[in-house]
């Protein structure tokens, strides 16, 4: 029995240098091949050794490339457009109504920052002027421009 064992130890070892052996080659390349391996493939069938693949040509993710377009002269400046000015409720005003009581007239007003009661002359913050109250609603002036109507919610 050792005998057996002894001998198929020798044949397993042999086995695993010649295998060894055939990964070293090629890990060296096709140069270090025996010369009996190339001569036995036919003259059409060998690929050349400088055949190379062709470059893989991708689809551009984000777009084409594009050169930098030229930057406008700076001493032409462009004319400033005037903004036009928010509608006065969208400052946060509310017209909630309207006291007579003789000459004298007051509007109420409501505000997030609080609800204030108003007469002709009087200023709100961001120079918002009251120009005058009638019975359409208050008339407020934003810089001395023409009077906004703020009417009452619909």
């Amino acid at each position: 029995m050792r005998l057996i064992s002894a001998f198929c130890t020798l044949i397993a070892l042999a086995a695993a240098a010649q295998a060894g052996h055939l990964l070293w080659q090629e890990i060296q390349g096709p140069s270090s091949l025996p010369v009996h391996a190339h001569a036995a493939a036919p003259a059409a069938v060998q690929q050349p050794a400088a055949a190379t693949a062709p470059p893989r040509s991708w689809a551009p993710l984000f777009g084409e490339k594009q050169p930098p377009q030229p930057q406008a002269p700076a001493s032409a400046p462009a004319p400033a457009a005037s903004a036009a000015e928010p509608p006065l409720a969208s400052l946060g005003y509310a017209l909630q109504g309207v006291v007579q009581a003789g000459e004298a007239t007051w509007a109420m007003i409501s505000h997030p920052a609080g609800a204030r009661l108003l007469r002709a002359g009087d200023e709100l913050p961001g120079g918002v002027k009251v120009v005058r109250i009638d019975s359409r609603g208050l008339w407020l002036s934003r810089s001395d421009g023409a009077p906004e109507l703020l009417n009452f919610p619909q």
